[in-house]
């Protein structure tokens, strides 16, 4: 099997494999249930994975003081972390609404061996009538700072006449997009700088660190309008799988052929040498990117059909005409037709996009870690 195909195969894996790994709010059940993604949001997206649209599924009816259940499906919790419930009265939310916390839950959400089910009720302080109640996440051992959030339509009865009550609480807390200056700890629970009154403490061993940046505990204002993250939909999440799998499948690939007695071989460095950058000018590796599991050969395109309608850097549209096609804005940029449009967005670090592909770089690009060496390399 060829390296293609087994990237190809990888990544159409990878994206079968998420539709039951990361967690997807269950109950309230959210807006454009069945468009939305597992995936963590940019701030393109945000709030509430804005791209995929505010299409009501199904009302949530709840009664001020009465119990409701937020529940989850998938598996991967990476190991719990923190999670708040907010509220805005704005029925189709934007980058400047504002969301207000109702329940905060540091460590252990939204679980820990696996998803667990949380009981929350709406305080006498939300209006009464159509609300927008978000689910945020973030999570404790994910590898990397990220942020979750779905959202959900509630319409609220029993509540108050006006929003005096509701402009008390505290802000939602934003983090980990490109907008906001604030980062969640690796490894720990994030200890909320104003999680409310209403804080439901998990009493596992992992310890809760502050996040850090100079926006942490800031209202966010435009959190959607950073130039520099892309709307993400369900065909790039595949693309950026075969990206993310290329360095292992070549570092494996390397493995292999070092213990059939080939020279060269996978070079890993000792604790001392580990923040070492090792050169890979002629490690060029061809990653062609797949739309969908049951497209394994996406189509592929060299330029778009017209010019962004919104500037030229992350985030900007394009239309195109080949729905599934891998299309290069420059070596820096791609993006994949999706029913007539495409959303730049950046290459992976160390690859660049030509003609429909993802390769890597053919220059000296240095790279941290564990690396396959070119045969032509022998060990010292």
């Amino acid at each position: 099997m060829s390296l293609r195909t087994t990237l190809q195969a990888l990544a159409a894996l990878l994206l079968a494999s998420s539709a039951n790994a990361h967690m997807i709010m269950a109950n309230p059940i959210p807006f454009s249930a069945s468009l939305i993604t597992n995936a963590p949001i940019t701030a393109a997206q945000y709030p509430c994975q804005a791209n995929v649209g505010f299409t009501v599924t199904t009302m949530n009816n709840m009664k001020v003081g009465d119990t409701q259940t937020l529940s989850f499906k998938g598996s991967a919790v990476h190991g719990g972390g923190s999670c708040q419930l907010s509220i805005t009265t704005d029925k189709t939310p934007t980058a400047n609404s504002k969301f207000k916390v109702i329940m905060s839950m540091e460590g252990g959400c939204p679980g820990i061996d696996g998803p667990k089910d949380f009981s929350f009720k709406i305080p006498d302080s939300i209006p009464n009538g159509q609300v927008t109640l978000a689910w945020t996440w973030f999570s404790r051992l994910s590898g990397a700072p990220e942020l979750y959030m779905n959202c959900a339509p509630v319409t609220v009865t029993g509540g108050a006449s006006d929003t005096s009550k509701f402009d008390a609480l505290p802000d939602m807390f934003v983090a980990n997009i490109a907008s906001v200056d604030c980062k969640t700890p690796a490894n720990f629970n994030t200890l909320f700088p104003d999680p409310g009154q209403n804080v439901l403490t998990d009493e596992s061993a992992a310890k809760n660190e502050a996040p850090t940046g100079s926006a942490c505990g800031k209202a966010v204002s435009g959190g959607g309008d950073s130039a520099s993250s892309a709307a993400a939909t369900p065909t790039s999440v595949a693309a950026t799988s075969a990206v993310a799998v290329s360095s292992a499948a070549v570092a494996t690939s390397a493995a292999a052929e070092s213990s059939a007695g080939n020279p060269g071989g996978v070079f890993a460095p000792s604790a001392s040498s580990a923040d070492a950058s090792y050169p890979t000018s002629t490690l060029t590796t061809l990653i062609t990117l797949t739309a969908s599991p049951s497209a394994p050969s996406a189509a592929v395109g060299t330029s778009a059909a017209a010019a962004p309608t919104t500037g030229g850097g992350g985030g900007a549209t394009t239309t195109c005409t080949t729905n599934g096609a891998v299309l290069c804005n420059g070596p820096t940029q791609f993006g994949l037709c999706d029913n007539g449009k495409v959303v730049w967005q950046a290459v992976a670090a160390g690859t660049t996009c030509s003609n429909g592909q993802i390769t890597r770089r053919s220059v000296d690009v240095p790279f941290k870690g564990r690396i396959a060496r070119p045969r032509a390399v022998r060990r010292f």
